[in-house]
């Protein structure tokens, strides 16, 4: 009954996105892609085999011609170098017409939270309608997902690998259905590959506590399983911090502060948060840490500024503070009582740290809620577990069908 609205808004979405874009800011990285993609398409025609080594293995026949594609300069490491081949291979069915393929990513994202969402609703029934609100209706999720962007890309592979692992988890799966899964899991880490590192860390130890409570009672209590998802998440993340490579606190920490300070540089004159001390050290970190997960979920506030974008994302924020205190109030109403399952905590745990990571390093809140849709639909979904908002979800339901 949801699933035509919603596709038809999302493909709706993805072209507004466009048009925001195009004749409103008339700048942009959607519009920077669609250029450098069809620069591959002309090279394409001109060089096949040219053009076949480009895409599988980076290479360029010329410096000169690698010049005129933007983000080249570290081609096997660069996602949107990775999402421009992606278009121009799109270019190549679509004619390169923009709108067209701002309908195929649009497609592909709502595929990808449609899978998810059949999955939830069959692993923990009663919850089909926050999913169906969280991951196919709620603005942010719906419009910054949609559309000829990375961001796109991105809901759509990591729904899919989500529910990957929770058919894993709970259900038998088909070898298509792992071969998809293995596809959309490398898409996902190519997009945004500290994010994925995060959700496949978290999503891994939950995975494997499920298999191992086939063969243990013990490991079958919800509260051994939490300890050990627990144990495990930190345990995993010790090792990274502790590797050389790019999830080094020291090469992390510097990332999410030069990313910080390049976008703040340019949002001095809108409203953008604002930390204290901001260096790339644990001290720095940690301090403002709190600042950035608050000020990732809930600001911009309502009325904060009086520009349209803001005023529309001040108002969606001011529904998660209310989901927030319904959730809060269904807590301190259910007490000792009160629980969530292993796999909820797991997304709760993805949500802190992807909205801290997000927040320290986008302080503008322009940029700020295109970013945050990586954690934002499984927020909503967890928001709208709360006794109250279920009870509120049921009444709206009973009203429109």
């Amino acid at each position: 009954m949801n699933f035509y609205p919603a596709l038809l808004l999302k493909l709706l979405a993805g072209v507004l996105l466009g048009l925001l874009y195009h004749h409103y800011y008339g700048a942009g990285d959607t519009i920077t892609y669609h250029k450098a993609s069809l620069r591959l398409r002309d090279y394409a025609f001109l060089s096949p085999t040219g053009y076949v080594r480009l895409i599988l293995f980076n290479e360029f026949e010329s410096e000169a011609f690698r010049s005129t594609v933007p983000f080249s300069a570290n081609p096997g490491f660069s996602n949107s170098f990775y999402f421009i081949k992606m278009d121009s291979v799109l270019n190549l069915i679509t004619g390169g017409n923009y709108y067209i393929k701002s309908l195929y990513y649009s497609l592909f994202s709502f595929c990808g939270a449609v899978c998810l969402v059949a999955s939830l609703a069959h692993v923990f029934p009663g919850t089909k309608r926050a999913a169906v609100v969280a991951f196919l209706f709620f603005p942010t999720v719906v419009f910054w997902g949609s559309g000829l962007s990375k961001d796109s890309v991105l809901m759509g592979s990591m729904c899919w690998v989500v529910a990957f692992v929770l058919d894993l988890a709970h259900r038998n799966i088909k070898v298509l259905q792992v071969l998809l899964g293995l596809l959309m899991l490398y898409v996902f880490i190519r997009i945004k590959v500290f994010m994925a590192a995060a959700l496949i860390g978290i999503l891994a130890a939950y995975l494997l506590i499920q298999w191992l409570a086939r063969f243990s009672l013990q490991l079958q209590r919800e509260r051994t399983q939490l300890i050990l998802l627990l144990s495990l998440t930190v345990g995993v993340g010790l090792l990274l911090m502790l590797s050389v490579g790019i999830f080094n606190p020291v090469f992390l920490f510097w990332q999410i502060v030069t990313s910080h300070d390049a976008i703040l540089a340019q949002s001095l004159h809108g409203p953008h948060i604002q930390f204290h001390q901001l260096e790339p050290g644990w001290q720095g970190i940690l301090i403002n840490m709190p600042k950035a997960f608050f000020s990732a979920v809930y600001r911009p506030f309502l009325f904060e500024s009086c520009q349209p974008l803001y005023l529309l994302l001040g108002a969606e924020n001011f529904i998660l503070l209310l989901l927030s205190m319904l959730s809060v109030a269904s807590l301190l109403r259910r007490g000792s009582s009160w629980h969530m399952p292993p796999f909820y905590v797991a997304l709760f745990l993805f949500v802190v740290l992807t909205a801290i990571l997000t927040g320290l390093s986008t302080p503008n809140f322009g940029s700020l809620s295109r970013y945050r849709i990586i954690f934002m639909p499984f927020l909503v979904y967890l928001l709208l577990q709360s006794y109250y908002a279920r009870e509120l979800l049921q009444r709206v339901n009973s009203i429109h069908f």
